[in-house]
């Protein structure tokens, strides 16, 4: 279920790589894959998987979770999951 697409991102400064669908980037369940902030495929990813886990319907629920990746994720979290529990503990309503 897409519930946000890249359309629906605030920011424009992404990087768009081609990944197949089968990709740990831009598939399954968040783990322990390197995630790139700045690369428009793993966000829409990550927020969509985020929103699905978390039953969050609204597309300004995914801007929020775009805005903490873009501008206050720290540079020490590296992979899916460190994102998520990461964005589990700012986010806020």
């Amino acid at each position: 279920m897409i519930l946000f697409s890249k359309r629906n991102l605030i920011y424009k400064d992404y990087t768009w790589t081609p990944y197949l669908n089968s990709n740990p980037q831009v598939s399954g369940k968040p783990d322990s894959t390197l995630f790139n902030a700045t690369e428009g495929n793993e966000v829409v990813y990550l927020i969509n998987i985020l929103m699905v886990l978390w039953d969050y319907r609204f597309s300004n629920t995914g801007n929020k979770i775009e805005k903490l990746i873009h501008d206050r994720l720290p540079s020490g979290i590296k992979t899916q999951e460190e994102v998520m529990d990461w964005i589990k503990s700012n986010l806020e309503f």
